[in-house]
């Protein structure tokens, strides 16, 4: 009995997985993963037909392009593959609360000083100069990442913003969940590796497909975050919050700061640049405080 009841508690039994071995499951998944993401870009091509290319306009739509097809459109077509409860599997099924909301304002609010040091950090690396061909060409490659990114945050009318924010900010955060966490981190999950083990490994694909060596690893510990929300509470909703909010707190900064409303370093608030980072340390801890001291009321939710 106790034996039956330890296996009903696994992913497998749990999510509805279906009989495929682990790593026929991980193969499925990554041959639709890369057939969705073609058939966005060939979407994405169909852009230029409606804007000129490298136009704002042009690489919003080919975001949303990226987004419905490439990453929503994996996380569905692969739960109908893998699972008898795609629902269940992609965490659809548990709605997110008030409470939820409020933590990860809180995570937010006491853990910025500390994200913005290690972003910091991050940009300050620099290679042997054995390795500075390589160091060029990743800085190459992260400046023409970010430059569509830029293009779409030049807009600084009242629209602008709200289009920023319905794209890049909410439609991207529930996209780039469903697919990350709802379904990356699931089926990773669903083996022998543990969940925590799922969490980092899909934390680092997902700062990986992101193409920006350095700002790898804060975009690491984001991806961290957003798992262990989707780890404790189930719901793909609380994760999709947590990273809209994020995104769009860098949308409005970039937008108010293109007004003239704030100053152009909002950004490196509680960073230290020389000497102990004691902000950065105090931030750490309080952060800590929260996820684990408030994490069973702030982050539970119920199912539907």
């Amino acid at each position: 009995m106790a034996k039956a009841i330890k296996q009903a508690k696994t992913p497998v039994s749990q999510y509805g997985f279906t009989q495929l071995t682990y790593w026929r499951r991980i193969l499925l998944m990554v041959c639709i993963f890369v057939l969705m993401m073609s058939f966005a870009g060939f979407g994405a091509q169909g852009a230029a037909w409606f804007f000129k290319s490298g136009t704002r306009e042009y690489y919003l739509l080919t975001s949303v392009f990226q987004n419905l097809i490439g990453f929503a459109g994996t996380a569905f077509v692969t739960s109908l593959f893998l699972s008898t409860r795609p629902m269940s599997m992609l965490g659809l099924n548990r709605v997110a609360r008030w409470r939820n909301v409020l933590g990860i304002i809180l995570v937010f609010a006491v853990g910025i000083p500390f994200i913005n040091q290690v972003i910091w950090w991050n940009t300050q690396l620099h290679f042997p100069p054995s390795l500075e061909a390589l160091e060029n060409t990743l800085r190459a490659w992260e400046e023409n990442a970010l430059g569509a990114t830029t293009v779409m945050m030049s807009g600084t009318s009242l629209g602008a913003l709200a289009a920023n924010v319905l794209v890049m900010g909410i439609l991207t955060g529930f996209c780039e969940e469903i697919v990350f966490r709802g379904t990356f981190q699931r089926v990773i999950g669903s083996g022998s590796l543990g969940p925590h083990a799922a969490v980092w490994i899909t934390a680092v694909i997902f700062s990986t497909l992101h193409f920006q060596f350095f700002g790898f690893v804060p975009r690491v510990l984001l991806g961290a975050f957003f798992g262990y929300l989707f780890l404790w509470t189930g719901s793909i909703w609380v994760a999709s919050i947590a990273h809209a909010i994020n995104n769009s707190i860098t949308i409005i900064a970039q937008w108010l700061i293109a007004n003239g409303m704030i100053a152009p370093d909002f950004d490196s608030v509680g960073v230290t640049q020389h000497g102990f980072p004691a902000i950065a340390c105090i931030s750490l801890a309080l952060t800590m405080c929260v996820l684990l001291g408030m994490r069973s009321y702030l982050f539970s939710t119920k199912r539907i």
